[in-house]
This record gives C-alpha cells, structure tokens and sequence, in this order.
C-alpha cells in the first residue's frame, strides 16, 4: 500500500484494466508515472489475459504501480477490482490505449481545488486509425435536476474513492462496461449531497483507437515497452532522470540482444547521461560499444518477464531475476572485463559481481586482452570529451 510521509494515502489513484493488450499498456503506465504531479498511484488489473500485459506493465513500473491479476470477468468487475484496491483520495480510469498529457492529473488536481467540486473533468481527442483526430469537450449531460457540464469517457474524469463506492463502484461481471452510466449515477450523488460539478474543456487525454496488426516478440517486444516509457517521460517538462535511466537500460539491453549495436549504444549512453554518477551505466555503456563482447553478454532471449507470483516492486529492472543484465561470460574473461573498466572508472575499480549486479556464467572460450585493446581506441572516441574514457587517450581531441 502506497501512503506518502505521515500515513496519508496518495492523493490519486489511477486505475488501468487491460486485456491482452500487451502492445501498448505499458504506454499508459509510463503515461501516468511521468507526470509532473507524482502524488499518485497506479493499480493496473489484468482480466485474465493471455498474452505478455503483465510483463509489459511491470517492465515500466516502479514502487507506485501495483498489479492485480484476476480471472476474466469484463472491465467493469475489473474496474471495480481495482477501486476496492485503492488507496488514494481521488479516483480516475485509464484504458490500456489511452495516452495523457504530462500535466493531466496537476489540471484535475488545480480544477478540484479552485472549485471545491465533488466531481470533475475535462476534454480530450478521439484519435482514429487514420491518424486524424476529433476534439471531444465535456458537454451537458444528465436528466432536469441534476444536469451539469461534464465527459464521462477514460480519464476524463475523476471523484472521491467514498463516492464511486456509494455508487456501487463500475459494475461487476457481465455489467456495462459504459462509463457515461457510471458518470449519472455520480451526478446523482452529487446532487443528493449538495456537491458541485466542475470541468475544463482542456485537451489531456489522447483516446486511440485500437489498431490491427502484428506484435513483436520477445526482444523486440521489450524494446518497444522502453521506448514507449522514454516517450512518455520524454514528454514531460520535467523529466525524471531515474525512470528516463532505467526505460533506456531496458530498451539499450534489448537493443543490444538483437544485435542493433547503433541503438544499444544510444540508449545505454541516454541512460549514462541521465545519472552520470551511476557506474553501472558507464561499463554496460562500454560493453555496448565493444561489439563482439557485447554479442557474448548479452544473448538473444524470449523470456520477458518473472514469474508472476513476484509483485512489481520485487521485480524492478534493478533487480529482475530473468538476466537481463547477466555477463555470460568465463570467470577469466570477466577478470579481463573487469580490469579494462577499471582503467576507465574515474574514482575505483568496477567489481563485476556488485557493481553492476552480474551474474557470471559459462559460455565459451574466454575473452583475451587483446580482445578489448582492440576496440579501446572506439571507445574513447566515442566518449564524452570530459568522461571517465578520456583518461584512456588523453591523447584524443576535446
């Protein structure tokens, strides 16, 4: 359970259901993660799904992502599901598809406190398959006696956790899965206590619709989960160095399984740039760049996720037990390593099995010395002109 200093539960809870929709469901969650409001959890149910979903949520999660598995049951028993989990003061729903501005949950949080409202909402874009786009504004709704601006579509609008439960929450098995029933029986609420309803017709929510094609597998899958939590953070005004690190970690490591050198070493070097205090992110940086060592450590793999009795904050790509960032390499070759990255390292020496939290396998003949003089020379090139490499060529241009 998520509570923030002196026990108070977060101000909002985002609620994600997703059906093997494992194509972009982690795009949501790195939607809601980014914000520039951070007082927020997220509780994603997954309605017995049979594809990767829980892999792609927990690929982009951190300590405020919670994940709920179930037998399948509709979205509004998910829905549901997931509000009798919450813990937040306010509550939204997101779809897997849907995408939010960075600025989304400050908007609704300002709204609430400028107005005192009991309900709130604002506008958002239907996105269709040929890439146009459609406004859709909060609009009056609701039957004479309780009539009120307002959008009762995904994340358009959020209330209390107490009133969707005095409500009897979004349904169960077999329920409408429509959102606008939902939204009448809160302004019925609403009205019965005396509340107000509030909105702004401002533009914070992207509906896409859901587009028919291929899915990536394995490597290529894990990828496309980074990449899509780099856009999202991306997006942000105020990025967060920690979750831009570890997306571009993921998706470098997968890069790097497929053999896309180029791309392993972006992200690997976006991934240093953001923490540059991080040791770990300049010695995967260095075996990025060293292209036959990086083919030996990093192995093409179809596992994306742990096993699913782990709960999200036990499986962190810091600490994922499915050797992402494993060296399979002899215990010589990674003596050798470990020298060459110590004449790199600024401060010490790099100790391969805590640094960088590197489990050592076999796999073929050790690595010589001159494997890696070989290519120190590429390194230093490629280096920051003021990096820990320049050390190596001092030689080189700055």
């Amino acid at each position: 359970m998520l509570h923030r200093p002196g026990g108070l539960p977060p101000r909002f809870s985002v609620i994600i259901t997703v059906q093997d929709r494992e194509d972009v469901v982690g795009r949501a969650v790195a939607g809601v993660l980014a914000q520039t409001f951070a007082d927020v959890e997220v509780v994603v149910v997954d309605d017995g799904s049979t594809d990767n979903s829980v892999a792609a949520a927990r690929a982009v999660a951190d300590h405020r992502v919670r994940i709920v598995r179930q037998e399948r049951s509709g979205i509004a028993a998910a829905r549901t599901s997931g509000l009798e989990r919450a813990t937040g003061d306010w509550i939204t729903v997101l779809d897997p598809d849907d995408e939010v501005a960075p600025g989304w949950l400050a908007r609704l949080g300002r709204l609430i406190d400028s107005t005192g409202a009991a309900l709130v909402s604002c506008g958002g874009e239907h996105r269709h398959l040929d890439h146009s786009t459609t406004e859709v504004a909060p609009m009056a709704i609701g039957p004479a006696g309780m009539r009120a601006t307002a959008c009762f579509r995904s994340g358009a609008f959020t209330t209390t956790r107490e009133r969707l439960l005095e409500v009897g929450g979004f349904g169960g098995p077999g329920d409408s899965e429509a959102l606008t029933e939902v939204g009448l029986r809160l302004l019925g609420s609403v009205g019965d206590h005396g509340g107000k309803v509030s909105h702004t017709p401002e533009v914070m929510v992207r509906w896409n619709e859901r587009e028919v094609g291929p899915v990536p597998e394995g490597d290529a899958l894990r990828l496309c989960w980074a990449l899509q939590g780099l856009d999202a953070v991306a997006r942000s005004p105020i990025p967060d160095a920690e979750m831009l690190s570890r997306y571009a970690t993921v998706g470098g490591i997968a890069a790097a399984r497929q053999r896309d050198h180029r791309e392993a070493r972006r992200l690997l070097c976006l991934a240093r740039q953001a923490q540059p205090e991080v040791m770990k992110h300049w010695a995967r940086w260095v075996v990025s760049c060293l292209s036959p060592i990086s083919d030996r450590i990093w192995l093409p793999s179809s596992e994306l996720a742990p096993s699913d009795e782990l709960a999200p904050s036990e499986t962190s790509p810091e600490h994922e037990p499915d050797q992402h960032n494993a060296l399979n390499l002899t215990d010589e070759a990674a003596e050798e390593v470990a020298d060459h990255l110590a004449e790199l390292s600024v401060e010490s020496s790099v100790d391969l099995s805590t640094d960088l939290s590197i489990d050592l396998a076999d796999a073929g003949p050790a690595l010589t010395r001159r494997d890696l003089e070989e290519h120190a020379l590429d390194i230093a090139a490629l280096s920051d002109a003021d990096g820990p490499m320049s050390r190596l060529h001092p030689d080189l241009p700055r």
